[in-house]
Protein backbone atom coordinates (compact mmCIF):
# COMPACT_ATOMS: atom_id res chain seq x y z
CA UNK A 1 0.00 0.00 0.00
CA UNK A 2 1.07 3.76 -0.24
CA UNK A 3 1.16 4.30 3.07
CA UNK A 4 3.19 1.56 4.10
CA UNK A 5 6.07 3.51 5.83
CA UNK A 6 7.69 2.96 9.05
CA UNK A 7 4.32 1.48 10.66
CA UNK A 8 6.93 -0.42 12.70
CA UNK A 9 8.14 2.77 14.26
CA UNK A 10 4.70 4.03 14.65
CA UNK A 11 2.29 3.56 17.61
CA UNK A 12 -0.55 5.73 18.93
CA UNK A 13 1.81 6.80 21.86
CA UNK A 14 4.57 7.75 19.31
CA UNK A 15 1.98 9.51 16.54
CA UNK A 16 0.12 11.33 18.64
CA UNK A 17 2.32 14.03 20.27
CA UNK A 18 3.02 14.64 16.44
CA UNK A 19 -0.53 15.42 16.03
CA UNK A 20 -0.65 18.21 18.54
CA UNK A 21 -1.51 22.08 17.41
CA UNK A 22 1.75 23.32 17.08
CA UNK A 23 3.88 20.63 16.59
CA UNK A 24 1.99 18.96 12.91
CA UNK A 25 5.07 19.64 10.44
CA UNK A 26 2.96 19.91 7.29
CA UNK A 27 -0.26 19.82 7.03
CA UNK A 28 -0.74 17.44 4.32
CA UNK A 29 -1.58 15.05 7.52
CA UNK A 30 -5.13 16.22 7.17
CA UNK A 31 -5.10 16.06 3.12
CA UNK A 32 -4.61 12.74 3.51
CA UNK A 33 -6.72 11.82 6.11
CA UNK A 34 -9.66 13.17 4.42
CA UNK A 35 -8.70 10.80 1.81
CA UNK A 36 -8.60 7.97 3.81
CA UNK A 37 -11.89 9.12 5.30
CA UNK A 38 -13.54 9.48 2.24
CA UNK A 39 -12.10 6.20 0.93
CA UNK A 40 -13.45 4.57 3.88
CA UNK A 41 -16.80 6.56 4.04
CA UNK A 42 -17.71 7.39 0.61
CA UNK A 43 -20.09 4.56 -0.02
CA UNK A 44 -21.95 4.88 2.72
CA UNK A 45 -22.39 8.93 3.29
CA UNK A 46 -23.79 11.12 -0.23
CA UNK A 47 -22.18 14.40 1.59
CA UNK A 48 -18.64 12.05 1.92
CA UNK A 49 -18.97 10.98 -1.55
CA UNK A 50 -19.71 14.34 -2.93
CA UNK A 51 -16.79 15.84 -1.12
CA UNK A 52 -14.78 18.32 -3.16
CA UNK A 53 -10.68 18.11 -2.55
CA UNK A 54 -9.84 21.56 -2.73
CA UNK A 55 -7.06 23.49 -1.24
CA UNK A 56 -7.50 24.63 2.49
CA UNK A 57 -4.27 25.64 4.33
CA UNK A 58 -5.55 26.98 7.69
CA UNK A 59 -5.84 25.08 10.80
CA UNK A 60 -9.00 25.06 12.73
CA UNK A 61 -9.69 24.41 16.13
CA UNK A 62 -13.63 23.40 16.28
CA UNK A 63 -13.85 23.63 20.07
CA UNK A 64 -11.99 27.45 20.10
CA UNK A 65 -9.04 28.19 21.87
CA UNK A 66 -10.43 31.40 23.41
CA UNK A 67 -14.14 31.35 23.61
CA UNK A 68 -16.05 34.62 24.01
CA UNK A 69 -17.04 32.93 27.70
CA UNK A 70 -14.24 32.14 29.81
CA UNK A 71 -16.79 29.16 31.07
CA UNK A 72 -16.92 27.72 28.15
CA UNK A 73 -12.90 26.89 28.07
CA UNK A 74 -11.69 23.92 27.92
CA UNK A 75 -8.57 22.44 29.18
CA UNK A 76 -5.43 23.31 26.76
CA UNK A 77 -4.36 20.02 26.01
CA UNK A 78 -7.18 18.90 24.72
CA UNK A 79 -8.41 22.01 23.02
CA UNK A 80 -4.71 21.64 20.82
CA UNK A 81 -5.22 17.97 20.31
CA UNK A 82 -5.93 16.43 16.90
CA UNK A 83 -9.44 15.25 17.55
CA UNK A 84 -10.44 19.19 17.61
CA UNK A 85 -8.24 20.31 14.48
CA UNK A 86 -9.35 20.02 11.01
CA UNK A 87 -8.01 21.70 8.17
CA UNK A 88 -10.47 24.87 6.38
CA UNK A 89 -9.79 28.15 4.25
CA UNK A 90 -7.93 31.00 6.14
CA UNK A 91 -11.12 33.40 5.10
CA UNK A 92 -13.25 30.50 6.91
CA UNK A 93 -11.29 30.09 9.99
CA UNK A 94 -10.52 33.64 10.25
CA UNK A 95 -14.85 34.25 10.00
CA UNK A 96 -15.72 31.74 12.26
CA UNK A 97 -13.22 33.22 14.88
CA UNK A 98 -13.93 31.77 18.79
CA UNK A 99 -17.94 30.61 18.06
CA UNK A 100 -18.86 27.97 19.94
CA UNK A 101 -19.21 24.17 17.69
CA UNK A 102 -22.60 24.80 17.91
CA UNK A 103 -22.24 28.41 16.63
CA UNK A 104 -19.95 26.85 13.72
CA UNK A 105 -22.58 24.32 12.91
CA UNK A 106 -24.63 26.62 12.18
CA UNK A 107 -22.62 28.88 9.89
CA UNK A 108 -22.16 25.71 8.00
CA UNK A 109 -25.70 24.72 7.27
CA UNK A 110 -26.74 23.96 3.93
CA UNK A 111 -22.97 24.55 3.19
CA UNK A 112 -20.49 21.70 2.04
CA UNK A 113 -17.57 21.13 5.09
CA UNK A 114 -14.11 22.26 4.35
CA UNK A 115 -13.21 18.90 4.97
CA UNK A 116 -13.95 15.19 6.05
CA UNK A 117 -12.80 15.36 9.03
CA UNK A 118 -14.41 18.72 10.01
CA UNK A 119 -18.06 17.03 8.65
CA UNK A 120 -17.72 14.42 11.20
CA UNK A 121 -16.88 16.67 13.89
CA UNK A 122 -19.63 18.75 13.10
CA UNK A 123 -22.37 15.38 13.22
CA UNK A 124 -21.48 15.13 16.55
CA UNK A 125 -24.66 15.99 18.81
CA UNK A 126 -22.23 17.59 21.57
CA UNK A 127 -18.42 18.72 21.10
CA UNK A 128 -17.03 18.53 24.45
CA UNK A 129 -13.57 16.83 25.88
CA UNK A 130 -14.99 13.50 26.05
CA UNK A 131 -16.09 14.00 22.17
CA UNK A 132 -12.88 15.39 20.95
CA UNK A 133 -10.50 12.61 22.97
CA UNK A 134 -12.72 10.09 21.05
CA UNK A 135 -12.27 11.76 17.78
CA UNK A 136 -8.51 11.98 18.35
CA UNK A 137 -8.46 8.41 19.21
CA UNK A 138 -10.62 7.37 15.96
CA UNK A 139 -8.74 9.78 13.95
CA UNK A 140 -4.84 8.30 14.95
CA UNK A 141 -6.41 4.57 14.60
CA UNK A 142 -7.34 5.28 10.94
CA UNK A 143 -3.44 7.23 10.24
CA UNK A 144 -2.35 3.90 12.06
CA UNK A 145 -4.05 1.64 9.81
CA UNK A 146 -2.94 3.06 7.28
CA UNK A 147 0.11 2.38 7.80
CA UNK A 148 -0.14 -1.24 8.29
CA UNK A 149 -1.53 -1.35 5.26
CA UNK A 150 -5.19 -1.42 6.30
CA UNK A 151 -7.19 1.31 4.46
CA UNK A 152 -10.76 -0.35 4.64
CA UNK A 153 -11.16 0.07 1.21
Amino acid sequence: PVCKTRADTVSVSTLTPMLRYGHIKNNFVFNFLDYLLWLRNKENDAHIRAFDFTFRSSVEHYFPRNPRFESDKIHADVCDSFGNLCLISAEKNSSLGNLLPSEKQKEYKNKPADSIKQYLMMKEATWDENAIQHHTQTMTEALLLCLAGQTDH
